[in-house]
């Protein structure tokens, strides 16, 4: 499916009619996230007279959010992406499109002759929301807490674990990690001096730079977080470098950021406060009461909601639709009964996919035929899955399942109730004739059960979805990265012998991780082996053209193992109150940034 297919499947999603949808009906209800009236914008502030010329009216920006238990960067959550938005700010962020970098706490940096050392130097006006100067040591210190084991993992992709992206390649940062030195020395990052920083990598990286603004690169403010370990994140103690500093957070409730007054670059900070209401269970659904009531300036919509919207005249003007880095899979579940251990009935499962139908119940997406996005750059159509009902007939026939009979039923465990599963199962009864269900179980239960051994009479997948930077080396190399594939293709025993290791508090996180490595090396599938050579290889090499065709190769080997099995791509549409400017939607998980953003006075 070639970029111009990519382009015609989004218009005509936007465009479909809904007519052929179910009508969903919201309740407009009178209550409200902010107060008694629903809008906390002008906080008594503003009179009669606020007009769109008049610069002095208060901008609060008002937002509802997925609950936040915590907001530390360094750790795979939903709060790392708020913390991004504007909070903390890196190095380098993104430009306006999401495409190269910019200038942050850093004012310029080079890079030397062999790609392998980059120089950073940090503005004389760079400042923490208390007045201390950012420095380089900050960086480095921050970046140590980073790389100190804790779980021993490079994570990146779980939920809780150490939100360091192994693809930015950083030098010696995954053996520190994974407990392999303890010698500091031996990590690619020094602080020269106040203002320069000194970033190493293992070997030429065309991705790095981006790499740099994901959030797991933000900077800390390590003398708070050395004194309040378990509560540096209050509001309290918190100490930031972002454009806005928190100010008030109500656990599980709301929280409020007003500008940094030591911020490098306030004249593009036009926000006096941001209020974000913290519901539990996400922003979907039910969110679009609060914005249609005039509670919230900007939120997510559900497929629902976009459906809903698009068929009005006035509301369909406040979609904005940001093209998105995420993809949703199913991933296998291991389960005693070794049915989806073998490679031609996952394989079967996937070819048997409608995902052309799947994407037409699901307005934010299109098909998705590999775990790889098609807006990366060099996108090669080879590694993509395609429907293919009779070559999966052949094969379950083969396996001794003609037709379906006598096949066992096909459970999907997700999080919450949605169209895309009752289309996968739909699509397997019309396609296969097999049965599968969807096991909705809340979220705290699905993170749980999905590393689980599941029963002899439970077989099937967990659903999710995944976002990260679009370029190869995340894709293939971080995102279902190599070690994630050979852990998948572990048999259901030799899984469970795995996790004790890895629960095994008397083994230091050397010994753990040897014993881990070991335990994949004699028992991995032989083509999850190959594609992490092919991964190591690609990371390895300096010539860019070479380094793609291997990312291509081992991203082709990587569906073809079928452990984890695309189905869409999804764009992302917010509703925007009309009175918003500045608003950059971009192809990440955070979106978009907080600076820059103003709010145009409403006409009295």
């Amino acid at each position: 499916m070639g970029a111009s297919t990519r382009s015609a499947r989004r218009s005509s999603a936007r465009l479909r009619s809904v007519t052929a949808a179910v009508a969903v009906t919201l309740a407009l209800s009178g209550c409200t996230l902010f107060g008694d009236d629903g809008d906390s914008r002008d906080n008594g502030t503003s009179s009669s007279d606020d007009t769109d010329a008049d610069p002095g009216h208060e901008q609060v920006l008002r937002l509802s959010s997925s609950n936040l238990p915590i907001i530390d960067p360094q750790v795979v959550t939903f709060g790392m992406w708020m913390s991004a938005k504007g909070i903390f700010e890196g190095l380098v962020v993104q430009n306006e499109e999401g495409t190269d970098v910019a200038p942050g706490m850093a004012e310029s940096w080079e890079m030397s002759e062999d790609g392998l050392t980059y120089t950073f130097h940090i503005r004389d006006n760079a400042a923490w929301s208390n007045g201390d100067p950012v420095t380089a040591e900050d960086f480095e210190r921050t970046y140590q807490r980073l790389f100190t084991p804790e779980a021993g993992e490079t994570g990146g992709s779980t939920s809780g674990a150490n939100s360091y992206q192994s693809s930015t390649n950083i030098k010696g940062a995954a053996d520190f990690l994974e407990g392999g030195t303890e010698d500091w020395s031996e990590v690619g990052v020094r602080a020269v001096d106040e203002r320069v920083l000194e970033i190493e990598v293992e070997t030429p990286t065309p991705g790095f730079l981006m790499a740099m603004t994901h959030p797991s690169m933000l900077p800390l403010h390590m003398d708070t977080v050395e004194e309040h370990p378990q509560d540096w994140q209050e509001a309290e103690h918190i100490v930031s470098n972002g454009p806005f500093m928190l100010d008030r957070w109500v656990t599980n409730s709301s929280m409020e950021l007003v500008p940094n007054p030591h911020y490098w670059d306030p004249e593009n900070v036009h926000l006096d406060r941001i209020e974000i209401a913290l519901l539990e269970g996400g922003t979907t659904g039910a969110a679009t009461v609060p914005y249609e009531n005039d509670e919230v300036d900007i939120v997510g919509l559900a497929n629902a909601d976009i459906i809903r919207m698009e068929s009005d005249p006035e509301l369909a003007e406040h979609i904005r639709v940001a093209p998105s880095v995420s993809y949703v899979y199913l991933a296998t579940l291991r389960s005693e009964n070794p049915l989806l251990e073998d490679v031609n009935i996952r394989k079967a499962l996937s070819l048997g996919l409608d995902r052309e139908y799947i994407a037409t119940v699901t307005p934010d997406g299109e098909p998705g035929h590999s775990l790889v996005l098609g807006i990366v750059p060099g996108y090669d159509e080879s590694i993509e899955v395609s429907e293919d009902v009779e070559e999966a007939k052949r094969l379950l026939a083969e396996a001794g399942y003609p037709d379906g009979e006598g096949f066992p039923e096909i459970n999907l465990l997700a999080g919450s109730s949605n169209v895309d599963v009752e289309a996968i199962v739909d699509s397997w009864r019309r396609n296969l004739g097999i049965s599968a269900k969807a096991d909705t179980v809340e979220s705290g239960v699905l993170v749980e059960r999905r590393w689980a051994v599941q029963d002899d009479d439970y077989v099937g997948f967990y659903y999710g979805s995944f976002a990260g930077t679009p370029n190869w080396p995340t894709m293939v190399g971080s995102l279902w990265s190599p070690r994630d594939i050979q852990e998948f293709s572990l048999p259901a025993d030799v899984w469970t012998e795995y996790q004790e290791v890895q629960a095994d508090s008397d083994l230091s996180i050397a010994e753990r991780n040897e014993e881990l490595s070991a335990i994949r090396d004699e028992h991995a599938s032989e083509g999850s082996q190959e594609l992490a050579d092919l991964v190591e290889q690609a990371m390895n090499t300096t010539d860019d053209a070479e380094q793609e065709a291997l990312f291509i190769e081992a991203a082709r080997l990587r569906e073809e193992q079928h452990l984890i099995i695309p189905v869409l791509w999804k764009d992302r549409y917010f509703a925007v109150r009309p009175t918003i400017d500045g608003l950059n939607l971009r192809p990440s998980l955070d979106a978009y940034y907080f600076k820059g953003m103003s709010i145009a006075a409403e006409e009295q």
